[in-house]
């Protein structure tokens, strides 16, 4: 009771100290998108509230293992741990009733991850979709690639309201050389009832397929053009497209499951062989890929408890610059594991339930080395 009772303060400090820390970054684009873009302030708490539950899974694993260094450093400074083990007491015997919540703790983020994180990063994305429509010049920012355009990846040096200084737009094209327009300025309108915006463009260079050979470009030069219907949506209900991290564990097994109905129907429709084995093939790839990750990040603030238990009474630093620091290296290893364990599942080199738990083997594993090292002490 006494260990759990002075976990509790330092745990709540480090949510909200992380949960600052996540969100500083973002505060600062919101804030611009208010004060310099002209944005809706009820548009701009809503876009926060819908940032702060896609941060959890991120924000709880660290605030976890942060407070357990912390606290259990300062017990292992202070001689509380040797003291315990003075007394008879075996060290496990305090650290169960950690793992235990810890373990507990995973199950609401996987909850969490499961239910409410999918429903509310398509929320998020359709209002940032007709936030973009609504005001495209606030999304726009100087020298950043934008690629929410269907079929464009656009860059402008400069943005003065609706004019963009410097447009550079690439149009890649299957099969064929990518298409590049230049111009020295343009002017963006938008049509929130087609869903689409409109960019004219003055003074510039145009790639435009040669007649004769259509595979090959030309230039041409221009002082106006106009790229009448660029397109934020990817159906036609003008709806935002779901993508697999807005669908829930149930969802992406039923996607598993009508797989050969799903490969069926395209053959049936007149389809390449070899295209449909390749398309239904990195589809399902995609799908087991995500549902090990949301599995295996829920249960990532178990693994950091189990190794954050033993490293604090190892290391017997109980400041909270050390416990951060060590905190935030094994969070960094982790997530760099994770996105490795992803892209080697998402191209079929390790099956994902073996590449997105590597990243848990390894702490656990970690951890299991450091554990008996201290019941060894």
């Amino acid at each position: 009771r006494y260990f759990l009772s002075e976990l509790m303060a330092p745990f709540f400090l480090s949510v909200s100290l992380f949960t600052f820390i996540f969100l500083v970054g973002n505060l600062v684009k919101l804030a611009d998108l208010l004060v310099n873009k002209g944005v809706n302030i009820i548009d701009i708490v809503k876009i926060l509230l819908l940032l702060l539950p896609q941060l959890v899974i991120f924000i709880l694993p660290t605030s976890a293992i942060a407070t357990v260094l912390l606290v259990f450093g300062g017990f292992a400074q202070n001689n509380e741990i040797t003291a315990i083990k003075a007394s008879g007491v075996n060290v496990l015997r305090v650290m169960i009733p950690v793992m235990l919540i810890a373990f507990l703790l995973s199950l609401v983020t996987l909850f969490f991850v499961d239910q409410i994180q999918p429903r509310v990063h398509y929320v998020f994305r359709s209002v940032m979709n007709d936030l973009i429509i609504q005001k495209p010049e606030a999304y726009i920012e100087s020298g950043r690639f934008v690629k929410d355009f269907k079929g464009y990846i656009l860059r402008v040096q400069d943005v003065e309201g609706k004019r963009l200084h410097g447009v550079t737009i690439f149009q890649p094209q299957e099969g064929k050389p990518t298409r590049t327009i230049i111009a020295e300025w343009g002017e963006i309108t938008s049509s929130p009832e087609d869903h689409t915006l409109a960019l004219k463009l003055y003074s510039g260079i145009s790639d435009e397929p040669n007649p004769d050979n259509p595979s090959v470009l030309y230039k041409m030069h221009f002082d106006t053009f106009l790229l009448p219907s660029l397109s934020l949506a990817n159906t036609s209900t003008q709806k935002v497209k779901r993508k697999m991290k807005d669908l829930s564990l149930n969802e992406l097994i039923l996607i598993l499951r009508n797989m050969k109905q799903y490969r069926d129907n395209l053959l049936s429709q007149g389809h390449d062989l070899g295209s449909v084995n390749s398309e239904t093939r990195d589809l399902a790839l995609e799908a087991k890929a995500e549902i090990q990750r949301k599995v295996s990040f829920a249960f990532a603030t178990f693994s950091f408890v189990l190794i954050g238990l033993p490293l604090a009474i190892v290391t017997r630093r109980g400041e909270a610059v050390v416990s951060f620091s060590l905190s935030m290296i094994v969070v960094a290893v982790y997530y760099i594991l994770s996105i490795w364990g992803k892209t080697i599942a998402v191209h079929g080199i390790l099956p994902a339930v073996v590449a997105l738990w590597i990243p848990n083997v390894v702490v656990i594993g970690v951890a299991l080395f450091l554990m008996m090292k201290v019941i060894r002490l």
